[in-house]
C-alpha cells in the first residue's frame, strides 16, 4: 500500500467516525418520551425500618406480621423472577400487598420502593404466581365444606322444587355496599337500582356461608353470570 492509499484510508475511517459522532449526538438531542424521562429514585425502601403504624397503613400489616406471612406463604428469599429482577421475600410481599390498595398504579410505586414500573410488575407477578401455584388446593375450591358434600347440597336444593332443580349446590348473588359520594368520578359508582354510590361483590352463596367472593367492582358495573 503506497502512500495514496493509506492517505484514503485514513480519510474514510475519519469520515465514519465523524458520521458516527454526528449521529449519537443526535440521538442524545432528540427530545425523550415521557417514559423515559420518568426517574427512578436511587434507593431501595426499609421496610424493616418502618414504624408499625406506617407499615400498616402502607401494607395493611405491622413488621412482625409481614415476616409471619413470609414465612407461611412460603415466599422463596431471595426472590428471583424469570426476567433476572432479585427481590428479598419481604420486599416482593410488601410489593403484592402494596399493589393491591385500591387504586394503586406502578408509576405511583416506583418512587416508594425505588424500583422501575416494569420491574414491580415484575415482582408482583412472581408473588402472585407462587400464591397460585402453591396453595392451589385452598384458593380453587373449599374441599372441606363444599367437595365432600356437594351431593349432599344438591340433594337438599332438590327437595325444596321438586322436578324442577337439579344439580345446583350453589347460587350466583351480589351485594351493594353503600359509600360516601366522591368528589371525583361518581358516576363510575352510582348504582342506579339502589340510587345510591355503592361498591358491589358478586358471590356463590349457599344458605349458611359464602364460597366465593369476587373482586369489588364499582356501583355502576353490571354482575357478571
Amino acid at each position: 500500500m503506497d502512500d495514496e492509499d493509506t492517505l484514503a484510508l485514513v480519510q474514510t475511517v475519519q469520515e465514519e467516525e465523524i458520521a458516527t459522532i454526528i449521529l449519537f449526538e443526535l440521538v442524545l438531542s432528540a427530545p425523550l418520551s415521557y417514559r423515559d424521562r420518568l426517574l427512578v429514585p436511587d434507593f431501595r425502601l426499609d421496610i424493616l425500618a418502618m414504624p408499625d403504624q406506617e407499615a400498616k397503613d402502607q401494607f395493611r400489616f405491622i413488621i412482625c406480621d409481614l415476616q409471619k406471612l413470609v414465612e407461611h406463604l412460603k415466599i422463596p428469599d431471595p426472590v428471583i423472577t424469570k426476567e433476572g429482577v432479585r427481590a428479598t421475600a419481604l420486599e416482593a410481599l410488601a410489593i403484592c400487598l402494596r399493589r393491591m390498595v385500591y387504586p394503586q398504579r406502578w408509576i405511583d410505586m416506583a418512587a416508594m420502593f425505588g424500583r422501575a414500573p416494569s420491574t414491580l410488575c415484575q415482582i408482583f407477578y412472581f408473588v402472585v404466581e407462587h400464591l397460585d401455584k402453591t396453595f392451589a388446593d385452598l384458593l380453587y375450591f373449599d374441599s372441606d365444606r363444599i367437595t365432600k358434600n356437594l351431593d349432599r347440597y344438591c340433594r337438599a336444593i332438590a327437595a325444596k322444587t321438586p322436578n324442577y332443580i337439579e344439580g345446583v349446590w350453589g347460587f350466583i348473588d351480589g351485594t351493594v355496599r353503600p359509600i360516601c359520594r366522591p368528589g371525583v368520578g361518581q358516576q363510575a359508582v352510582y348504582n342506579g337500582h339502589k340510587r345510591v354510590h355503592a361498591f358491589k361483590f358478586q358471590t356463590v352463596r349457599m344458605e349458611l356461608f359464602v364460597t366465593h367472593m369476587d373482586l369489588l367492582m364499582e356501583g355502576a358495573m353490571t354482575f357478571i353470570c
